[in-house]
This record gives structure tokens, C-alpha cells and sequence, in this order.
């Protein structure tokens, strides 16, 4: 793992991350039918792994909507006890959590099964409540997931928001797309571009790329969603391929030291973590390099575990508030 020193001076960052926690489901077994039950959600399992790293340094609240629901309980005394602030969510009366169910291949691609139709989640920014979350914070997180689940009418409020007041903030937006949450595509692709240009830092995958914008030759077209020198996107390309940073200028910095995994037990939460980890890093006064390679070995521990997010002994040499 490289080796981070902490910079001296440092004032705790306040971060608010966005999106839909879920109950996770992993490691069914086909004779007797009992998986795992895990709490997880890809901007919560940001989340987790950013408070791991900053530690007193991250002051990080979780802005979600649960039910009342056994499950949402769960939930969020999970939340509470990885110690990132609830004081934000808030409870929709009948409605309760999502599922997801995980699925691994032989060489640990994941395949979702999905029971959220009815999650509490979906009425994010259905209250003004919700907003003062954002508006409390330094730093806002959130994902296409994020966008994908709201109504139409809360979609345009966020959107807005990112647009007018959320200029003041710091936003880090992860395109995770997910077709079936949409929609339609074009719906898609307006909005996820319209969050990427509002966004001070982008972490898309060249998987979601593919996905939402069709073929594209060469990465540099990710230049005109940075609004200045300052802003670049970090590109994820999978267990195989080093991540890459495109930067204002169509300049590009790769990891050098990249290490592929021979055995993958589960790629669920390995993008998450990544995104964690390089914001944790840079925010602890590293460089671009370093904060790839810190990324990067997050990820490749996340992807040695089964479910999205590992057991804190796991990651405690991650923790840069010790250092």
C-alpha cells in the first residue's frame, strides 16, 4: 500500500453524502438458502469508507429517507454506528427500505436483484428539510443512483440546487448509472450531464461512459465537463486497467503502479471504495499520483471481501487521522 503522510494543520471537513442505503443480501448458499444480511448502498458505502479514513478529520452525515421498518432500523444503527451522522434522515410513513441481492460469477462479477419499489429513498427532496443537509455542508456526494431514484419533480429541485447555490459547495459526482432505474436514456444522458458539469470532480467509469454517451474514441472529451483548471474527472476502467485522471486541459495522469488481482471474490462496492479513498487521500493533502495509488490499493482490499463494504478491521490501516 503506498504510504500516506498526513499534513499537519488540517480542519475537519464537513461532508454530505446522498443516495439510497439498502439492506444487501450476498453469498447465497443453493442448499440452504440463507445469504448474508448486510447494510450497503453506493454513496453510504462511500461514506463508510471516507469516515474510516478521515476519521476525526470527516465530519460526514448521511442524507437519506428510511421507512419504519425493521430493516430501516437495521439501517441505520449501522449508520450511526460506522459514526456518521442521522441527525438529517429522515422517516416516510409507509414506506420502508430497499433489498438487493448479490451475485457472483466465478470470477466475482456481480449481478443485481433489486426490491425497491417501494423504498423511502425515492421521496428524497420531496421536503425542504432535506436541503438543509446539503446547505450544512463543505462537501457534497452523491450518484447517478442518487439522481435515478427521485421523482421528477424532486430530480429538477436537486438539479437546480447543484446548479444555483450548490456552486458554492464542493460536489463529487459518480455517474454510476443503472439503466433500469431510468426512464429512458435520453432522460439519462441530459441529467447526468447536466450533474457532471455542475460538479467540481466527476468519477465516472469508461463502463458508464459507454453506457450513457454510446462508443467514444479516447477519453479527452471529459475535459468540457471541468469548468476550470482546477477540475478534472477520475476514470475508473475496471479490475484490468489502471484508473486515469483527465484533467481541464484533455491532459491525463495514470496510475504506474497498478497491481491486477488473480482472484476476485466479489467487484461489489470496488468502485465505491476506489472514490473513497482518492477523496480521502487528496483531501489529507496528497497529490494526484498518490491519491490514485491510495484509491486504487482501497479498492483492491474491497475486492478481496465478499459484499460491498468490508469489516472495519479490514480497512484499519486506511485510517490517515492516525497517521
Amino acid at each position: 500500500m503506498v504510504k500516506i503522510e498526513k499534513k499537519v494543520g488540517f480542519r475537519q471537513y464537513k461532508i454530505c453524502c446522498v443516495g439510497e442505503p439498502m439492506i444487501e443480501l450476498s453469498g447465497l448458499n443453493e442448499k440452504m438458502g440463507l445469504p448474508f444480511v448486510n447494510v450497503a448502498g453506493d454513496t453510504l458505502n462511500t461514506a463508510v469508507y471516507l469516515k474510516r479514513i478521515l476519521g476525526k478529520y470527516g465530519d460526514i452525515s448521511y442524507l437519506t429517507v428510511l421507512g419504519k421498518d425493521p430493516l430501516s432500523i437495521r439501517i441505520q444503527d449501522f449508520i450511526k454506528g460506522e459514526n456518521i451522522n442521522v441527525g438529517f434522515v429522515r422517516v416516510a410513513t409507509g414506506k420502508n427500505c430497499g433489498i438487493y441481492l448479490i451475485q457472483n460469477d466465478q470470477n466475482g462479477e456481480r449481478t443485481f436483484h433489486y426490491w425497491r419499489e417501494n423504498s423511502a429513498a425515492r421521496t428524497l427532496f420531496q421536503s425542504e428539510i432535506d436541503f438543509e443537509c446539503l446547505e450544512s455542508a463543505d462537501i457534497i456526494y452523491l450518484s447517478g443512483i442518487t439522481l435515478a431514484i427521485l421523482s421528477q419533480k424532486s430530480r429538477d429541485k436537486l438539479i437546480t440546487w447543484l446548479g444555483g447555490r450548490g456552486q458554492q459547495k464542493t460536489i463529487l459526482f459518480d455517474i454510476n448509472f443503472r439503466k433500469n432505474l431510468w426512464h429512458n436514456l435520453d432522460d439519462a444522458r441530459r441529467l447526468i450531464k447536466i450533474a457532471m458539469k455542475s460538479a467540481t470532480l466527476c468519477f465516472p467509469s469508461t463502463e458508464d461512459l459507454s453506457a450513457v454517451f454510446g462508443l467514444f474514441e479516447g477519453l479527452e472529451f471529459l475535459k468540457e465537463y471541468c469548468k476550470n483548471s482546477n477540475e478534472f474527472c477520475v476514470v475508473k476502467k475496471g479490475g484490468d486497467l489502471a484508473p486515469e485522471i483527465i484533467s481541464n486541459k484533455g491532459e491525463s495522469i495514470h496510475l504506474t503502479r497498478f497491481k491486477k488481482l488473480d482472484k476476485v471474490l466479489d467487484t461489489t462496492g470496488a468502485g465505491d471504495s476506489f472514490n473513497a479513498g482518492f477523496i480521502g487521500a487528496y483531501l489529507m493533502g496528497e497529490g494526484l499520483s498518490n491519491a490514485l495509488c491510495f484509491g486504487s490499493d482501497l479498492a483492491i482490499k474491497t475486492l478481496k471481501n465478499k459484499g460491498a463494504i468490508c469489516p472495519p478491521e479490514e480497512t484499519r490501516e486506511f485510517n490517515l487521522s492516525n497517521t
